[in-house]
């Protein structure tokens, strides 16, 4: 798909992985509906560097908790012109609790912002892409989790491999007008909380012995959405940490 032209909807597109998408989507000649929870300045800092490349950026606030504020963000970009045929569901929370210690609510927020809110985004701008028989592309940033998960993050970690599952689920369900993807970053930027021990031990569980950058997690998401003949794959972009 050319994606000069085309508007996409980049969640957590303030900060992170999400700001990287956003400019590399801007270099590429699409408008950005950035959307963002509470990084309110960091928002309109990443929005300022998205119009600086020549494109249109408008931003949106919404709580991917709740599912109304989900559907409302979703009714605002399906009524731009030209609707909305680029979806890159970024947004993520990463609460640090292990199995022993989860209560509901550690299940509940992962839940609903890292899986359910995907979810619903897809429905409503992929179902609108395929009844109006419109191509579009999705794509999911997942994570390239270990066999066992991320114990230290049982909500993290379920929610996850919902979102890989998703991505399959809808790619069945949106063809052959959108092509659903997904993107598993490994060791990019360490969540909130980790200290340099973890950062050591992430680099060594890593064939290339190193960190990534959000910059070549963008560069998978990019290349997912061009593609005309990729649905329901997961790119993987974790050094090769899967294998180790």
């Amino acid at each position: 798909m050319e994606l000069r032209g085309r508007r996409a909807l980049v969640t957590g597109g303030a900060r992170r992985v999400g700001r990287a998408v956003a400019l590399a989507l801007a270099r590429e000649g699409c408008a950005v509906a950035l959307h963002y929870g509470r990084s309110g300045r960091e928002a309109e800092e990443t929005a300022r560097a998205v119009r600086g490349l020549g494109v249109e950026c408008l931003t949106y606030q919404a709580d991917l908790a709740r599912p109304r504020e989900v559907w409302a963000l979703a009714r605002a970009v399906l009524r731009r012109p030209r609707g909305c045929p680029l979806l890159v569901n970024s947004a993520s929370v990463f609460p640090r609790v292990a199995l022993e210690d989860s209560g509901a609510a550690d299940l509940d927020l992962p839940y609903a912002v890292n899986l359910r809110a995907p979810a619903l985004l897809t429905r409503a701008l992929g179902g609108e892409l395929k009844r109006l028989r419109r191509p579009g592309r999705i794509v999911n940033i997942a994570d390239s989790l270990p066999p066992a998960g991320r114990p230290e993050a049982l909500g993290y970690s379920l929610s996850k491999a919902g979102l890989l599952h998703l991505t399959r689920v809808s790619a069945a369900a949106l063809a052959p007008w959108v092509l659903v993807n997904s993107v598993s970053p490994g060791s990019v930027l360490m969540p909130p909380g980790h200290g340099p021990g973890d950062l050591r031990s992430s680099r060594e569980r890593s064939l290339l012995k190193r960190i990534g950058s959000p910059g070549e997690v963008a560069a998978a998401v990019v290349l997912a959405l061009r593609s005309d003949f990729m649905t329901g794959a997961d790119l993987r972009v974790d050094g090769g940490r899967a294998l180790v």
